[in-house]
């Protein structure tokens, strides 16, 4: 059986080397010159610079994969204890991490913990129609869905929780209330699970020495000659039961194709094959977002993992991670390294602003949370004009119209962060054959 996957991202990385691994004649197309798509590390000025994703849980998959490429070694794993920070009225609160630090905490008022009491009585909703803020506001209250869901949110996928589908952005918590009526009991129902064993994920959060792009680096290099960078796919074509592949320099025939490039590329090849498919792919939303690298002068006690920000008007920025605290080989002596950023659905108008403008914003921000003072000097700026796919109220009817097209055309595979999860861990999941 001969495959062609297009797209060498992480996700056409890892099926490449899944199908390999079960046998397939597989080839790997790459219209770029180099492969890993947005996980991009660079080294410049002394400091060790994450363009895309930062942060990365290590789950039971992903682990696994770091093991069968004999990474273990080239792993580093932060401190699952550094605190995460919320910056909310004028000050950093500490994340509660445990049900004791919820009822402390100076993120909620009083009237705000007490509501927390009644989750456990809250009737069952129909989440499959709600948005991630609606759900936790009906179950938690309106204070946590705000101060908050409404962050994180915006840490994880720069996107605002009144316009993410909760069934589809945090299925998990879907089934808990589905299956066991409520957060509270589905926690409980799954610590038990959790206990009886099975594949664990690592605790803390995981890059590696040189960065995360190793990862990418690794898949490349036991793929060897199956890739084939620097070859864009102009078009594809069902024929006599088989696939053709166009591209500048020559045609392909294969069996079976798996489309994993972003979705807008994946919309532009099956153009012609099925319309309703390259309608939902064009359509999913992608809003823009800025990272900044920035170096700070150490700061005594600047130890966590960083902060997410509530929105309010005296702020612009979405959250900052704290790059410097969280692995060693990341700044320079003396100098702290800061990884900020700015725009998503939350402020799409930041895009449009000048570097200096981005700079000012965000030492204004920095200086007011955490007191870094004016000494910010800016490392990288890297803009990407559609980063994050949103996983919105609309997303689960386009996926199933990219179910049906896969079935109305047998051998052809969508795979991307918009379908099954938008994290590293998610990614390899989904790329990973059983």
């Amino acid at each position: 059986m001969t495959t062609a996957v297009v797209g060498a991202g992480l996700s056409g990385l890892v099926r490449a080397r899944s199908l390999a691994r079960h046998g397939d004649d597989v080839v790997l197309l790459e219209e770029s010159p180099r492969a890993g798509g947005v996980v991009r590390t660079e080294q410049r000025d002394g400091f060790l610079l994450e363009l895309g994703p930062n942060t990365v849980r290590p789950t039971a998959e992903l682990w696994s994969l770091v093991e069968d490429l004999g990474l273990e070694t080239e792993a580093l794993l932060a401190d699952p204890r550094l605190p995460r920070y919320v910056d909310f009225a004028g000050r950093l609160h500490a994340l509660p991490a445990s049900p004791g630090a919820l009822f402390s905490t100076r993120l909620l008022s009083g009237r705000g913990k007490r509501r927390l009491f009644a989750e456990p009585f809250v009737p069952k909703g129909d989440p499959s129609r709600e948005s991630v803020r609606d759900f936790f506001t009906r179950r938690l209250g309106p204070e946590v869905a705000d101060r908050l869901v409404e962050p994180f949110v915006a840490g994880i996928w720069a996107g605002r929780s009144d316009r993410l589908s909760v069934a589809d952005a945090f299925p998990l918590l879907a089934r808990w209330e589905s299956e066991s009526g409520g957060l509270t009991r589905g926690a409980i129902a799954a610590l038990r699970n959790r206990r009886r064993g099975g594949p664990r994920a690592k605790r803390g959060l995981l890059s590696f020495r040189e960065g995360l792009e190793t990862l990418p680096r690794r898949l490349l290099a036991e793929l060897g000659d199956r890739v084939r960078l620097g070859t864009r796919v102009e078009s594809i074509r069902r024929e006599n039961d088989r696939w053709v592949l166009a591209t500048a320099a020559d045609e392909l025939t294969v069996d079976r194709v798996c489309l994993a490039t972003p979705a807008r590329d994946a919309a532009r090849l099956v153009g012609t094959l099925d319309a309703d498919a390259s309608a939902a792919l064009s359509t999913i939303p992608q809003p823009p977002l800025i990272v900044l690298h920035l170096s700070v002068p150490p700061k005594a006690g600047l130890r966590g993992f960083g902060h997410l920000v509530v929105p309010q008007p005296e702020r612009r920025i979405l959250g900052a991670i704290w790059s410097s605290s969280l692995f060693p080989g990341r700044a320079p002596a003396g100098k702290t390294l800061l990884t900020v950023f700015l725009a998503g659905s939350r402020d799409p108008a930041a895009f449009d602003l000048s570097d200096e403008e981005l700079l000012a914003a965000a030492s204004r921000d920095l200086a007011a949370a955490l007191g870094t003072g004016t000494d910010v000097e800016l490392v990288r700026v890297t803009r990407y004009v559609r980063a994050i796919p949103q996983y919105d109220l609309d997303h689960r009817g386009r996926m199933e119209t990219l179910l049906h097209a896969e079935g109305r055309l047998p051998g052809l595979t969508f795979l991307g962060n918009y379908r099954g999860g938008v994290s590293v861990g998610d990614v390899v999941r989904s790329a990973t054959l059983p």
